[in-house]
């Protein structure tokens, strides 16, 4: 059985995927940060520009280019292992507001993962510029497109949440 609620039982997770580096594991959770998306935004442009109508037309194209974008289109949660190597996505399904590992059970088909090679960029800074306690993490790669996550810097159910942050925070802020 899966368990996020330990670091060895997230480590667990990437090994099944073989995302484990030799001597960097950095394994975070995340909230998909969908409001930089282009279904959030060209729905509310649709919806301001056409009302209604709009609202739906923006909200299909947008989910469009999204899907062609990434593949975290259905799923609110993320794992991400930062390795040497690169950088490791599992998306989690289940639900609730909060991260919570209880409720939360990775989706082997829809892992992921992009090497340094591959990436043009990692930020990681306090959301909207003031809120310490929160990072959003964008994620850009070589051909341009971005991935948007936010992660508390402590997570009661994710023990280990705390000590990567800070090497995350570290590294790309």
């Amino acid at each position: 059985m899966d368990d996020l609620s330990t670091y060895q039982g997230a480590l667990n997770i990437f090994q099944n995927v073989n995302c484990i580096g030799q001597t960097e594991n950095c394994i975070i959770g995340t909230i998909v940060d969908y409001s930089k998306s282009s279904e959030f935004t060209a729905t509310m442009v649709g919806y301001g520009a056409l009302g209604p109508a709009g609202y739906v037309i923006g909200n299909l194209l947008g989910k469009e280019r999204d899907e062609r974008i990434s593949r975290l289109n259905n799923y609110f949660f993320a794992l991400l292992n930062f390795t040497e190597f690169g950088v490791g996505i599992m998306p989690l399904q289940g639900g609730g507001l909060k991260i919570d590992s209880a409720k939360l059970t990775p989706c082997y088909d829809a892992f992921f993962f992009f090497h340094y090679q591959e990436l043009s960029g990692i930020k990681a800074k306090n959301y909207y510029g003031i809120r310490k306690s929160v990072k959003s993490i964008k994620i850009t790669l070589a051909n341009g497109k971005k991935l948007f996550f936010n992660a508390n810097m402590c997570e009661k159910k994710l023990p280990y949440q705390e000590i990567a942050m800070r090497q995350v925070v570290e590294k790309y802020q």
